[in-house]
């Protein structure tokens, strides 16, 4: 129950609140009249709305009550007249038994005037069906349909008026049956007719045997017996069950599998090679399964639609079949074991099965993708096992691929076969055209299969020329230490060799195409599946093909070095006398050395010319080298001044001799490339300087120009002369090296030289090939 006191203390509560908020200043007492007046009229409005409810609620009692009472009466009625109806029928028992009799004439009356009707068909049941047999070989189908019609409707009715019987036995029944056998014989026989019609649907729509008139008369008799099969289906519950013998025929799903048989024979039938008799069996039979589609779904577009009920929607039926056939017959042929050429024949058709040259054509308006959606022509994972296949195969041919032109360079090498020469003059093989035309082929084929695939395939060419490029890398040290073990045995070891350089300079280029290639195609970094190979990704990739790029270049090292070795075995008794007693009183040993650096250039200039660059500037380390070891370990001393001052003159001598031939062997070439002459005239300098007083400014001088002399070296320049000692040499040097420490830098070449001179084989080992660009010739001065 409600709290009315309750509610009264709270409302009064809330009223004292509303005030005291209302009446918190003392000019708001002003305005009291006007809150009194507004509170009534919300008072007032309030006891309306009350009102107004209470007579709505009246009102809806005072309804239901008036319809209470109609029912009431309404039942009362009822009652009344059920009671009627009942007393009526109880005499209904009696009336049943009185028309028991009446029953039976009827349904006997009934199965006379089935017979009678049928009378005329009965007695010329053989006749019609001889005639009717007649015009189905003569090809009249919709005349012999209507005979076979009327036959079975004789039969039918007789035998519903046997099925009404009580008393019905199985031989009533069997008697009519085969009585009217051969009716069943001849429906089956007119079928026969109507499905090889139906069979050559495509050709008969084209114009051939039989034509279109023939497909429509099919078409018709199918939907009478449509009708037929429905009429007997709808009456099966109030007849008690009776379906005719045969019924329902189902003519129109015959039908759609009589097609569907049909497009599986232009699909199936088609392969008429194996693998066994061509090894292109499979790009032949796809093409003629690409052609043949393409060629029945425009004929089925352009001409069944017209010939078909517009409810067969035939020619959606004719895509969804061929579709299903095609799915259904390359993945028979992916279970197989395929080999290379099958897989991308088999992976690239599907590609093109969506593209305007089939299914994708504008004239068929076919919405591909939905439909591959559906049914796609080939699972997912199997997709990807034959993709998988694919990279392995390829991993497996490129491999012996490469061993075989590799196996075939190295037989070059051997036999002593003459590089060629391209339009530069720079010689070369064949060997990186090879090689990377395979990549490119492999490449080629992976587009053609799905470009998901291709940096996968990417990335296994890649590994495999990595392996490749050690081998070669082995190999030309193989041939370079056979060539060392007797010199005369290779008379073209140095055209050889400077093919293999220039080879693996074309194999750094080649490799930056690669990867300005890889860059461009895979924008986003996202992983693709390998399957056992794993993921590889962009990142992936261009790390791996950076190390491809070293090893190139270690190899282009490695042949540089061997063209370096063999002409330093050539100077090594010449470059022997640089600063020597014998080279002081005149000897001839750098014009010799300068003649056979001119001899081998005849071959260097077909190296291209930045590795030719790098070679002549190791040459000129070779050489300027020697002579800061003779200095370092005091080859020669002078007595006086005079022979100290001849041999200076000699360094300046030689040093413009080498500088003017180091000149004419880069005369043209577009490189920038530093000359090392000058450290000779510095050196020369501090020789010919006569007043001592004057040496501690003439050795600043130089080690401002070469800030990277150590004391070492600057202690043994300074020693050469014969008016101070070791002790003197040294301290002048270290002191002169330490006024000079925080001068800016200038060139830094002289602890190369240096090391040059004690150390080829470690500087050749340290020295960056990959780093021998335009700035890092630079950097070597």
């Amino acid at each position: 129950m409600m709290n009315i006191s309750g509610l009264e203390e709270e409302a009064r509560l809330l009223a004292l609140k509303q005030v005291s908020s209302m009446l918190q200043r003392p000019d708001q007492l002003e305005k009291l009249d006007i809150f009194k007046k507004r509170s009534a009229r919300k008072k007032a409005a309030v006891e309306a709305m009350l009102k107004t409810g209470v007579q709505s609620q009246l009102e809806g009692v005072r309804t239901g009550i008036s319809q209470l009472q109609a029912a009431a009466e309404d039942i009362k009625t009822i009652g009344e007249n059920l009671h009627e109806i009942f007393e009526l029928l109880d005499g209904f028992p009696e009336l049943q038994k009185k028309l028991g009799r009446l029953r039976d004439e009827n349904m006997k009356h009934s199965q006379y005037a089935a017979a009678m009707e049928n009378l005329k068909h009965i007695f010329n049941v053989p006749e019609t069906i001889e005639k009717t047999h007649e015009l189905v070989v003569e090809g009249k189908l919709l005349v012999a349909h209507k005979n076979v019609m009327e036959l079975e409707t004789a039969r039918d009715d007789l035998l519903f008026e046997v099925h009404k019987l009580p008393t019905e036995t199985d031989y009533d029944k069997n008697l009519l049956k085969t009585y009217f056998s051969e009716v069943d014989k001849l429906a089956q026989d007119l079928g026969k007719q109507l499905w090889y019609i139906l069979g050559r649907t495509l050709e008969a729509v084209r114009g051939s045997d039989p034509g279109p008139q023939q497909v429509v008369t099919a078409l018709r008799i199918i939907e009478r017996e449509e009708r037929i099969d429905k009429y007997y289906e709808d009456r099966k519950v109030s007849t008690n069950g009776f379906m005719p013998p045969g019924r329902p025929r189902k003519w129109k799903e015959k039908c759609f599998e009589v097609l569907e048989k049909n497009v599986r024979q232009r699909i199936e039938g088609n392969q008429l090679e194996d693998r066994t008799i061509n090894k292109q069996w499979l790009a032949r039979y796809l093409e003629i399964c690409r052609r043949v589609t393409s060629e029945d779904l425009r004929v089925a577009k352009s001409g069944t639609v017209s010939v078909f009920p517009p409810d067969y929607q035939i020619y959606d039926r004719y895509v969804g079949m061929y579709h299903h056939c095609i799915a259904r017959r390359l993945r028979e042929i992916a279970s197989d074991d395929l080999q290379k050429n099958e897989l991308v024949q088999l992976l690239s058709w599907i590609q093109t099965y969506s593209t305007d040259q089939m299914l994708g054509n504008p004239r068929l308006q076919i919405n591909v993708q939905a439909m591959l959606q559906d049914v796609p022509l080939l699972p997912k994972s199997t997709l990807s096992q034959l993709a998988d296949k694919f990279v392995q195969v390829t991993r497996k041919d490129i491999s012996e691929w490469l061993e075989k032109s590799l196996h075939q360079e190295k037989n070059d090498w051997y036999k002593t076969v003459h590089p060629e020469q391209d339009s530069s003059g720079y010689y070369y093989t064949a060997l990186p055209a090879i090689l990377f035309q395979m990549v490119e082929d492999q490449v080629q084929l992976a587009k053609e299969i799905s470009a998901d695939i291709v940096p996968n395939v990417v990335f296994v060419n890649v590994e495999e020329l990595l392996a490749l490029a050690g081998r070669y890398k082995d190999a030309a040290i193989a041939y370079k230490n056979k060539h060392f073990e007797d010199r005369s045995r290779f008379e073209l070891f140095t055209p050889i060799t400077i093919a293999m350089a220039n080879n693996f300079d074309i194999c750094v280029d080649s490799t930056d195409k690669v990867k300005k290639h890889v860059r461009l195609t895979m924008e986003t970094d996202m992983a693709t599946p390998r399957g056992a190979a794993g993921g590889v990704n962009r990142q992936e990739l261009l790390e791996k093909i950076d190390q491809l790029k070293l090893k190139w270049s270690a190899g282009c090292q490695t042949a540089e070095t061997s063209l370096l070795e063999e002409i330093s075995q050539d100077m090594a008794p010449h470059l022997a006398e640089i600063m020597t007693k014998k080279w002081a009183s005149g000897g001839g040993a750098l014009e010799t050395i300068c003649a056979t650096i001119a001899d081998y250039h005849m071959d260097y200039k077909h190296l291209r010319p930045h590795i030719m660059c790098v070679l002549l500037m190791d040459l000129q380390y070779k050489v300027l080298g020697e002579y800061l070891k003779a200095i370092e370990n005091r080859r020669i001393t002078f007595a006086n001044f005079d022979e100290r001052n001849a041999a200076a003159d000699r360094l300046k001598q030689e040093a413009r001799r080498m500088e003017s031939l180091f000149k004419t062997m880069t005369q043209g070439v577009n490189i920038e490339f530093e000359y090392l002459m000058d450290v000779l005239p510095a050196l020369a300098d501090v020789l010919s300087l006569r007043d001592k007083g004057l040496l501690a400014l003439e050795v600043s001088g130089l080690v401002r120009k070469f800030p990277d002399i150590t004391v070492d070296h600057l202690s043994a320049i300074i020693q050469l002369r014969e008016d101070t000692g070791r002790a003197d040499a040294r301290s002048l040097a270290e002191e002169i090296i330490q006024q000079n420490k925080y001068h800016p830098k200038g060139n830094a070449a002289f602890v190369k030289l240096f090391q040059s001179g004690k150390s080829e084989e470690k500087r050749l080992r340290d020295f960056d090939f990959a780093s021998l660009t335009l700035g890092g010739l630079s950097r070597l001065s």
